[in-house]
This record gives C-alpha cells, sequence and structure tokens, in this order.
C-alpha cells in the first residue's frame, strides 16, 4: 500500500504526539522523590515529639481554614499517641480569603516566644468562628502569657517575616491548599483526617518493624 505524502505526514504528526503522550505518562507514573527534613523543618518552625524520630510529619496549616481544624484533632491525637515515635512541625499558610488568618499566625507565634505555641494552635482552631483582636487577647489571657510581651511579639516583625517565608516555601513546592502534609518528605493526599492516621501510623509500623530486622 503506497501512502501520499500527506497520509505520511499526518501519521508522522500522530506517531510523535503517542511519543509524547508516553514520555508524558512515564514521567508522571515515576514516584516523586522526597523533600529532605532539613528544607521541610527549619529551626524556627514549631515542633513536638521527638526530634530523632524516624517517623516525621510536616503540616502547613491556616487557623481560620475548617479543614485543618478537623485535621488539627487528629494531629493531635497523634501527638499524645507516639511522643517517641513521631516528631511533628507546623508550616504556616495563611490563606489570602481568610482575613484574620495571619494574625491569628502571628498570636500563636507570639505565643510560642513564651512556650505556648501549641496551647495557642489548639484555642485558636478550637474558637476558629469568633476569631478577632478582642478574642485572641481572651485566649492570651487564659494560658496566662505575660501581655506586655505578647504584645510586643505580635508586633514583631520577625514573626511577620517568618510566617512570609513559611508561605514562599509553600508556594515554591507547589502547595495551593491547607491542610497540606508531609510524611517523611513525601506529600500526601488525603481524602479525610482518618486517612492522615491510617498513613502516620503504618508508617510507624513499618519503621519499627525494619528497626526490628535490624537488631
Amino acid at each position: 500500500m503506497k501512502f501520499t505524502s500527506e497520509t505520511k505526514f499526518f501519521l508522522g504528526i500522530i506517531g510523535i504526539t503517542l511519543l509524547i503522550l508516553f514520555a508524558a505518562i512515564t514521567i508522571m507514573s515515576k514516584p516523586s522523590k522526597p523533600l529532605t527534613k532539613e528544607a521541610l523543618i527549619p529551626d524556627s518552625a514549631p515542633t513536638r515529639g521527638n526530634k530523632n524520630a524516624n517517623v516525621w510529619l510536616v503540616e502547613f496549616s491556616d487557623f481560620q481554614c475548617p479543614a485543618c481544624k478537623l485535621f488539627a484533632n487528629v494531629v493531635d491525637d497523634l501527638a499524645k499517641a507516639y511522643p517517641d515515635t513521631l516528631f511533628i512541625a507546623y508550616r504556616h499558610f495563611p490563606l489570602p480569603q481568610h482575613p484574620f488568618a495571619k494574625k491569628a499566625a502571628i498570636a500563636a507565634e507570639a505565643a510560642g516566644k513564651q512556650g505556648k505555641f501549641w496551647d495557642m494552635d489548639r484555642l485558636l482552631f478550637t474558637n476558629q468562628e469568633t476569631l478577632s483582636e478582642t478574642k485572641v487577647v481572651e485566649l492570651a489571657t487564659s494560658l496566662n502569657l505575660d501581655m506586655t510581651a505578647f504584645a510586643s511579639g505580635s508586633g514583631d516583625s520577625t514573626i511577620q517575616s517568618k510566617i512570609d517565608m513559611d508561605v514562599a516555601y509553600g508556594n515554591s513546592i507547589g502547595i495551593n491548599a491547607t491542610p497540606t502534609f508531609y510524611l517523611n518528605g513525601m506529600k500526601l493526599e488525603l481524602a479525610s483526617p482518618n486517612d492522615l492516621k491510617t498513613k502516620v501510623e503504618e508508617m510507624i509500623t513499618k519503621s519499627q518493624n525494619t528497626m526490628t530486622k535490624s537488631q
């Protein structure tokens, strides 16, 4: 069978298109490389748990995000259940559509200067629907913070810069929604808070089994 030059041209285009599609599928099917612990957890990040644990979880979150509030309960439960085998870090990612999100992040960091970041974290999520300047002062007072130092911290430009750096880093790795979690450097695709619990516990079990075999 003879092909006309026009037919050969179209067959060539189809062949090239198929090659491009195959290459794209191959690239997308390859697992992405995990991000490093050093990049995901800077020294300034609020953390809890065992820093030497083999399993580590990083959350990019927004205090005015309803989904973040739901996941925060699971993160708290995991932190309490696995204090020796899990290391947890928080990164700020206040979304522009949430008007009080950045102020809430600043309040959490200001409380953190007095060792109360996670206490404020819990209160901010619990009172998410009523956050305001007045409410934040009320929450800080309930934590028995030095209110003069808290007010000073709330206006500290280094805190604002820290939050801005978290957002910039989040943008650089493609984060566009909250909460976003990384487990041992790999981004998690989660359908529900329970998915997070399951994946973290599976990783902890896997890590423990690996350690047992190596002994």
